[in-house]
């Protein structure tokens, strides 16, 4: 058994060393590009809030300048990231792993994202990060030049385990997002190295910017398991926005395929315009991932329904363009402000369920709907809020969420994807 284990570890000790720099400059990269996306979207906003209608201008020429780039340029640098690392992991040919994952798609990845945040896109972090992650991580099989499928294997899943673990704080979901999202096909013995790597990772991050929670400490809050019914309804709910969510997204995508330069250009144009007016409607609240209205929301401030529907649309839009950027966030944080509501109206029926509880069991049902992971859901959201005692909970209305979203599209948004990836290439 254990001559079985160790022949699915590098043997080499300058694979080691490849992979320890490699940790350290993800930490560096990852951290740069969260501080130059909260830069940049917060430059945004403060315009905006200032003078709205120059959305219509900034927004438009955004969508339409990275999508024409990306598509021309740099293509793999595309939507969120994640479905590049899924393809990845199908292929044998090493060409075609460099096309998806490379130093030169990590550069792309950041400074089309810093640009995108920049004219007013709703989009996230965190699928960007495991993107850039794992292409650090390939781009490092240059010098240490791994033949064995496993190992090039592993460090594709190391990298993305690296960019979700810095990006959110959350170790324990970088790990089961390796192992349900691009992991599956990982003989379980190369979990090992990777979660001992992605380990080292969250110390170098912890000890470089420190241990707080992405979001906010909500700890002291309880929940009483005999209530756990009442949130079946809620679950319910965001299993249905969920799965509407991917199945409108892949049934667009679709419609939208484009091949002339002309009519890139005119649904890039189209796309920009109709987020840069749901960004006028909210003075710039909907711009960027989502991350402050979330705090704000969870701080029991009140944000409205109107926020949820035209965020909901926003992200739709934006995520249909393939403009490059990620959903995590942004899914969270409708989900944070769908569970406000609902937990208004719960309160009005005598529910004692705490309102934080209600939105933190609500971002768990929608990102886990959205992102068909449910273990990753559960974890990355009671991580970021330090409420693993509420796991139990977490996990049901995220299995049941789960459930609803794959009656209205049986296949994971990501695996859909990663499909038309490995069409493309």
């Amino acid at each position: 058994m254990k001559k079985y284990i160790v022949h699915h570890f590098p043997r080499e000790l300058k694979t080691y060393a490849s992979l320890i720099l490699a940790s350290i400059l993800t930490v560096i990269a990852i951290t740069f590009f969260l501080q130059i996306s909260e830069f940049s979207q917060h430059t945004f906003r403060v315009l905006i809030a200032q003078q709205p209608i120059l959305s219509f201008i900034i927004t438009p020429i955004t969508f339409v300048s990275i999508i024409y780039f990306a598509k021309y340029y740099c293509h793999f640098i595309q939507g969120s990231g994640i479905p590049q690392l899924i393809a990845a992991t199908d292929f044998r040919n090493k060409p075609i792993r460099e096309r998806l994952l490379s130093f030169r798609v990590a550069t792309g990845k950041i400074s089309t994202i810093f640009l995108a945040m920049l004219g007013g896109a709703p989009i996230g972090i965190e699928g960007p990060s495991i993107h850039i992650g794992g292409s650090i991580f390939y781009g490092f099989n240059r010098f240490i030049k791994l033949n064995r499928k496993l190992l090039i294997h592993a460090l594709i899943a190391i990298g993305g385990s690296a960019g979700l673990v810095v990006a959110f704080n959350a170790p324990i979901a970088g790990m089961l997002f390796v192992y349900e999202e691009i992991g599956r096909k990982l003989k379980k013995q190369a979990f090992i190295l990777i979660a001992i790597v992605s380990f080292f990772i969250y110390l170098l991050a912890v000890s470089m910017r420190g241990n707080a929670p992405y979001l906010t400490d909500l700890s002291s809050y309880s929940f009483d398991l005999t209530l756990v019914w009442q949130l079946f309804p809620l679950a319910i709910i965001a299993g249905v926005l969920g799965g509407l969510f991917s199945k409108l997204s892949l049934y667009l995508m679709g419609k939208l395929i484009a091949n002339s330069k002309v009519k890139v250009l005119l649904i890039a144009l189209c796309l920009g315009i109709i987020v840069a007016f749901f960004n006028y409607l909210s003075k710039g609240k909907i711009a960027g991932s989502g991350h402050a209205e979330v705090l704000q929301i969870l701080n029991n401030g009140s944000i409205g329904l109107d926020f949820v529907i035209t965020k909901y649309f926003a992200v739709l839009t934006s995520f249909i363009s393939t403009i490059p950027g990620g959903v995590f966030m942004p899914s969270i944080s409708i989900g944070a402000g769908l569970g406000a509501e609902v937990a208004g109206l719960m309160t009005s029926v005598g529910s004692k369920i705490s309102v934080q509880v209600v939105i933190i069991m609500t971002m768990i049902g929608y990102l886990s709907a959205v992102i068909r992971a449910p273990l990753t859901s559960t974890f990355v959201i009671l991580e970021m809020t330090l409420s693993l005692h509420l796991l139990i909970p977490g996990l049901m209305v995220a299995f049941i969420a789960n459930f609803i979203s794959k009656q209205i599209y049986h296949q994971p948004i990501y695996e859909a994807l990663a499909e038309n990836f490995s069409k493309k290439v």
